[in-house]
């Protein structure tokens, strides 16, 4: 350890302040990428009004992880609508073999794709989908 003349040693609680918060469990995702509506799960697809199309509906999707084991658990998936400043998503993962998502949920949301996967894990971390 090198020392400056004048320091001197010092327990290392008065060192430094150690974070007690608990991060070694929660749920982490890749930044949002485009998909296809092939690609994007039938309940989230059901949610969109066919007169809207897909001309300007963003569909969005990031991978979910889970801190503690880096494990996969799923993924956001999104819709943007612009045109009406919302989006629709859902939280979609394999349970028991079964490709299920959770309600998907319209809220207000202006066209981006970040704070819109955030909204959407709120949501699904109050149901308990996600830690």
């Amino acid at each position: 350890m090198l020392l400056h003349p004048n320091d001197e040693l010092r327990p290392l609680a008065n060192a430094a302040v150690i974070d007690t918060d608990d991060d070694d469990h929660g749920t982490y995702w890749t930044p949002a990428v485009p998909m296809t509506q092939r690609e994007a799960h039938s309940n989230l697809i059901s949610q969109l009004p066919p007169r809207l199309g897909f001309h300007r509906i963003r569909l969005m999707t990031a991978c979910a992880y889970d801190v503690a084991t880096g494990s996969p658990v799923g993924y956001f998936e999104i819709a943007l609508d612009p045109d009406n400043a919302r989006a629709c998503g859902v939280f979609r993962t394999i349970f028991e073999g079964e490709d299920i998502t959770s309600k998907p949920v319209w809220f207000p949301c202006e066209n981006d794709a970040e704070p819109a996967i955030e909204k959407v894990f709120q949501m699904t971390q109050a149901d308990g989908w996600v830690l």
